[in-house]
């Protein structure tokens, strides 16, 4: 892989606003992260926190920008969570999916495609269990998805920061750039035929996990080569995406140990 991958997407896209204190501080204490600036409420009482992040932020020499407790909310844009903080940092492992694929040099591929999960804490728990696991990465349509969010960072745990994550305009063009690398496309869907263990056929495969309420959408459907269900008793009929997120990326973990 080239270093184009770095440079895959501009700073500004990039570029996330985190909010919290212990947040903030998490961050501030990891020297491989990249910090633009950190921003401060006039209205903070003194603390050891507020201290220790004004410490860190002089030692790493990064800028601090005070603003009124409505200033700050807007930046945040969660007056009710921030705790008068907010932090802006380069969120690394990005890319724009097409440079991925045209730079990938590597056969065995395995990512996960969103169709339309919109909830943030779906969208963070399947980025933790992404990160976890030994699946490449995660491929997020910026039409039709949940944004990259402090509501998502905080559902995966901090595994925003290490997982990567493959940006593309929308589902359509995702397919159409993937079949032109030779993926496989599977679809999660409960009406699906196929075994799990058919993706193993594959040496480069994505798994397309559909919309919390209504599934995947007609275009996906139409791409799949393979519809997979997840067996299930009791007559239930469906998993919360993100579990089913985290059932696909350990199928065969244990199973190897």
């Amino acid at each position: 892989m080239s270093s184009t991958f770095n440079q895959a997407i501009t700073t500004a896209e990039k570029r996330i606003t985190l909010y919290g204190r212990n947040t903030t501080l998490e961050v501030l204490n990891n020297p491989k992260l990249t910090v633009y600036r950190v921003h401060l409420a006039s209205s903070n009482r003194s603390s050891q926190v507020i201290a220790d992040i004004k410490s860190l932020c002089q030692r790493r020499d990064i800028p601090i920008k005070m603003h009124t407790k409505q200033a700050l909310s807007r930046i945040s844009k969660n007056s009710r969570q921030d705790q008068g903080v907010a932090i802006d940092i380069a969120a690394p492992h990005q890319a724009e999916l097409n440079t991925y694929l045209f730079d990938l040099d590597a056969v065995d591929q395995e990512f996960l495609l969103v169709d339309g999960v919109t909830n943030p804490q779906n969208l963070g728990m399947i980025i933790r269990s992404i990160a976890a696991s030994t699946v490449t990465g995660l491929i997020l349509p910026k039409k039709g998805s949940a944004k990259l969010d402090p509501l998502v960072y905080k559902a995966s745990a901090g595994c925003l920061l290490k997982t990567t994550i493959l940006h593309c305009e929308t589902v359509e063009t995702a397919i159409a750039a993937l079949q032109n690398h030779n993926f496989t496309l599977i679809g999660l869907d409960s009406h699906g035929s196929a075994a799990l263990s058919i993706a193993e056929q594959s040496p480069r495969r994505v798994f397309i996990l559909g919309n919390e309420s209504e599934g995947l959408s007609d275009p996906a459907l139409a791409a799949c080569h393979h519809l997979v269900c997840i067996p299930m008793r009791n007559e239930v009929e469906s998993l919360n995406v993100a579990v089913s997120a985290g059932v696909i990326a350990f199928r065969h973990a244990f199973s190897r140990t």
